[in-house]
């Protein structure tokens, strides 16, 4: 999946607003940070989905960022 440059930059914002989301709500950071990750790698179609169902609506969110930017 190819993403310009500016959706890409929207997606990580959207990272870090997660990850200072899941840190806030309790959840340790590193765990935090695989969990953020792992919904931007199913975004950009290098897995299938992520691992933690928790997540999919965020991973569909970054998914809705990465199809407006092609």
């Amino acid at each position: 999946m190819v993403t310009s440059r500016l959706a890409l930059a929207r997606m990580v914002g959207e990272c870090k607003d997660r990850y200072s989301a899941l840190v806030s709500d309790g959840c340790d950071p590193d765990v935090a940070a695989d969990r953020t990750f792992d919904a931007l790698r199913a975004a950009t179609g290098e897995i299938t989905h992520s691992y933690d169902s928790r997540d999919r609506l965020f991973e569909a969110k970054l998914r809705e960022i990465a199809a407006e930017g092609k």
